[in-house]
């Protein structure tokens, strides 16, 4: 019987072990993964700067945008076909959005002090804040059907439901 030294052992365990792991990606072969893709569109705009803020996937397929320097909403393609909206109420600086359960997008108006609602189709319905001066921040669809939204002056949660019935609540000290 030959013994082997313990640095002999560790060279014949790792060449097995080399040999092994070459058969095993030869049986089974890691996927290739391809480098991706990254497509900018430029946005038209005129005079000012977009200010783009948020970002939510449309009812419709499409990507929705808030433009806030820009007091737009966008609609953006995967095509790259851009159509912008004006917010009715000027200077309002859209800052958040999100798809609501209702089908259409919801958005927060930071210095409109308002929760703003387009259609797909671009059709706007604004709805005033109860507490003046709020920012309202950031929105999200809710598992009730309802969007929340943050208001980040005065420490408050707000909902309001797709009818446009706006609560807030008061976070507790």
């Amino acid at each position: 019987m030959v013994r082997l030294s313990n640095r002999a052992t560790a060279r014949i365990a790792g060449l097995l072990l080399s040999v092994l792991f070459t058969t095993l990606l030869l049986i089974f072969p890691l996927p290739v993964v391809a480098a991706p893709v990254i497509t900018e569109y430029d946005l038209p705009t005129t005079g000012v700067a977009a200010g783009l803020r948020g970002i939510t996937a449309g009812p419709d397929g499409n990507l929705w945008f808030a433009a806030q320097d820009s007091n737009r909403i966008g609609r953006i393609t995967t095509a790259g076909v851009v159509t912008q909206f004006t917010v009715p109420t000027a200077g309002s600086q859209p800052l958040a959005i999100t798809s609501g359960s209702d089908g259409n997008l919801w958005f927060t108006e930071e210095s409109g002090n308002k929760i703003g609602r387009i259609t797909p189709t671009g059709t706007f319905t604004e709805f005033g804040l109860p507490t003046a001066n709020s920012l309202p921040g950031r929105i999200t669809t809710g598992a009730d059907g309802n969007v929340w939204f943050t208001e980040q002056t005065n420490n408050k949660i707000g909902r309001i439901t797709p009818a446009g019935v706006i609560t807030e609540f008061t976070r507790k000290a």
